[in-house]
């Protein structure tokens, strides 16, 4: 599926934990929109998508000046007290468009230079792999949270089929595991028998 790419400017790039995030401080976006497009995802029905003339899953707005912005944001908000950064709230940082602009991992080497108090990594691409080194550089001050809602690839291609398949997520999951990287794995929601994802799961952080 082809997305509409737009680089855009961005005026902020920490936003404050409210709602659902009320337990973080802050919520981190690295883009504005989503191309994994899933069918059940909250931020479909968020002004966001809702003002958008495009279905949401069809364009994603770049935010080439996120780097720049959160080297001054988080110095800032770090002087008013803790800071705990839920990464992301309403796009997936690891999304495909990611491979070639690396905008997450820049957000993450401004970070391993200024550390947040935490950060919650979330997310449900195995391209996060690719930045373990910089990820093992925030030590205990970070978690990586994989969403895998099911362990069958029929269910996952009728309601999020430009999603990674779960085997590669669940090895994604193996891999961090190996590393000794504090991970986690996110069944929300859950579109499938709980009890045998869990165990399947489970076998893959051994």
């Amino acid at each position: 599926m082809k997305q509409n790419v737009s680089y855009k400017d961005s005026k902020t790039i920490l936003n404050k934990g409210t709602g659902f995030l009320s337990g973080y401080s802050h919520s981190l976006n690295p883009y504005t929109g989503c191309s994994f497009g899933c069918s059940y995802c909250y931020v479909r029905q968020m002004p966001v998508s809702l003002f958008h003339h495009e279905e949401w899953g069809d364009w994603i707005d770049i935010k080439k000046n996120a780097a720049s912005l959160l080297a001054k944001e988080l110095h800032k908000a770090k002087t008013k007290g803790k800071v705990t950064i839920f990464m992301s709230s309403s796009t997936d940082p690891y999304q495909p468009i990611e491979y070639r602009e690396k905008i997450t991992r820049s957000l993450l080497e401004v970070m391993v230079e200024d550390s947040p108090d935490f950060l919650l990594v979330q997310t449900r691409s195995p391209l996060v792999c690719r930045d373990i080194d910089l990820l093992q550089r925030l030590h205990n001050h970070v978690r990586v949270s994989m969403t895998i809602e099911t362990d069958l690839e029929t269910i996952r291609k009728q309601f999020t089929p430009q999603a990674p398949p779960i085997q590669a997520r669940l090895q994604a999951v193996e891999k961090a595991s190996s590393c000794r990287h504090t991970h986690s794995s996110s069944n929300c929601p859950c579109i499938t028998e709980q009890r045998m994802l869990s165990i399947q799961i489970t076998a893959y952080c051994q």
